[in-house]
């Protein structure tokens, strides 16, 4: 079956290398433009871009899937489309173009968690599992008929980067199984019930990344799972950002929010409902260190934190 591959960062070329290890025929990939990357901004292809490389494939850039895209996609004369994680809504005139339409691998249990951010959220919500789809592609988001899906446990110390791992390899095998009978997964899909009580999940900001201390000590402990490894959880202190790579819950009461002090040689800081550890820190222009070590440089008796 001749397929059509769009995708972008390190989840989406790993699923292209599963595909060409199961000996599926690609026969071009879509991917981004190449992009600055470092201080220096050296322009660097994606990673999508260099596994197709290694491969030989026919590859087309764009970060704009226009009326170039839909010739160049039809020239190819696919089957089946599979996209994951391209950075751009595919639309109709693309949609239609493979016989068997597109698939996409989306890292939640659809109809949860929808959008750009599915990792991210489970993490926010505490959730203790979360999982794969493949599904359809339509017009809408993420919003199209399921053809399979499986359920992955997520670990007390995951963050978004090691579940991101996980589930793209639960992603990866899911795709594969479903494409070596297809046709039989097509007839029996699944619509999806939309609930108006889960939005779309929207793409992170560090804006959105900031720990307001007034919140719960396991709600600011899931913000910096969920944050790591972009856009970092941080906080400020006396104006100068301080970023929170590990966080934990500390079972010591009647701290103020935002107050930090050393209990028991860990730097602890009040929240509304128990105390979080501040494990490990990365103060600007510093590399990440043990946040008691970090206390203890400052030379303080102890912190407000904002």
């Amino acid at each position: 079956m001749r397929i059509i591959f769009a995708g972008t960062p390190f989840n989406a070329a790993e699923t292209l290398q599963a595909l060409l290890d199961a000996n599926h025929e690609v026969v071009g990939v879509l991917t981004r433009l190449d992009a600055p990357t470092g201080r220096s901004g050296t322009l660097t292809e994606s990673p999508v871009a260099s596994v197709a490389n290694e491969h030989g494939l026919e590859i087309l850039k764009s970060n704009k899937p226009d009326t170039k895209v839909a010739e160049w996609i039809t020239s190819l004369k696919p089957e089946l489309g599979v996209v994951v994680a391209y950075g751009s809504i595919l639309r109709r005139s693309l949609l239609e173009i493979p016989q068997k339409g597109w698939l996409n691998v989306h890292y939640s249990l659809l109809p949860k968690y929808p959008g750009a951010s599915p990792v991210q959220q489970t993490l926010l919500e505490g959730d203790s599992t979360t999982g794969v789809t493949v599904f359809q592609l339509d017009e809408g988001v993420d919003s199209g008929p399921i053809l399979a899906q499986s359920m992955t446990q997520i670990s007390s110390d995951a963050t978004a980067g090691s579940l991101l791992e996980k589930l793209t390899a639960a992603g990866a095998e899911l795709l594969v199984r479903t494409l070596e009978d297809l046709d039989p997964y097509i007839e029996n899909k699944t619509l999806q019930e939309h609930d108006s009580t889960e939005p779309l999940t929207r793409k992170l900001t560090r804006a959105s990344a900031k720990i307001g201390f007034d919140l719960p000590a396991h709600a600011i402990v899931n913000l910096v799972r969920a944050m790591n490894p972009e856009p970092v959880a941080w906080f400020e202190l006396e104006s100068q950002p301080v970023r929170v790579l590990e966080a934990s819950i500390a079972e010591v009461s009647g701290m103020l929010p935002g107050v930090a002090v050393l209990v028991d040689g860990d730097l602890v800081v009040g929240a509304s409902e128990k105390a979080v550890t501040l494990l490990t820190v990365q103060p600007a222009g510093k590399k990440p260190m043990l946040g008691a070590d970090w206390f203890r440089g400052l030379h303080r008796d102890s912190l407000s934190l904002t």
